[in-house]
């Protein structure tokens, strides 16, 4: 493999409330959401080995950047930030429009019960997706059956989770009581 300066060698999901915020000259503020973590090769050096950086990888447009492209591709005074925004409500995307207008997408959940329990194309039922919290607070595993499937469609990716009754998370329980 030919690894090149500016490739991203490897890359990991970031939370949703992170944002890369970009300016040229006088020029607005362009918001991006950031959708991950980049390794980006930076240097080869005289051994074989490369240097490395960890950048946010973000959307604009309709591309994924890293700041090295960004940069690369700057025709000069290109003003780079990543921000942690607060989130008051769940806003998970930007789509940059052909108008000058952004929309704000909330993810579309949507939540389904079957009483003997879920399965994803194998006899076995789906455990609790709360086993990982339980995992790191050191409680049990939990053995209920899990009988919520939660589909969260955040337009980029789907996140799909499985509940017991008791582990239902409460901004769902709340959907499910609207019913």
């Amino acid at each position: 493999m030919i690894i090149a300066n500016g490739n991203v060698i490897s890359i990991a999901a970031a939370a949703p409330d992170w944002v890369a915020v970009l300016s040229e000259g006088n020029s607005e503020d362009i918001t991006c959401p950031v959708i991950g973590w980049a390794t980006v090769v930076q240097a080869h050096m005289n051994d074989g080995t490369v240097t490395t950086s960890v950048e946010p990888a973000f959307l604009w447009g309709e591309q994924v950047w890293t700041e090295t492209d960004a940069r690369e591709h700057s025709t000069g005074g290109l003003r780079f930030e990543i921000r942690a925004r607060e989130i008051t409500q769940p806003v998970t995307k930007v789509t940059i429009v052909d108008s000058d207008e952004a929309e704000a997408h909330i993810p579309e959940v949507r939540v389904f019960h079957r009483a003997d329990g879920w399965s994803m194309g194998e006899e076995n039922p789906e455990p609790c997706t709360s086993n990982f919290h339980r995992q790191q607070d050191g409680r049990p595993a939990c053995t209920a059956t899990a009988v919520w499937k939660v589909v969260e469609d955040c337009g980029m990716h789907l996140s799909v989770g499985f509940y017991c009754d008791g582990d239902l998370p409460a901004e769902h329980q709340r959907l499910v009581a609207r019913v």
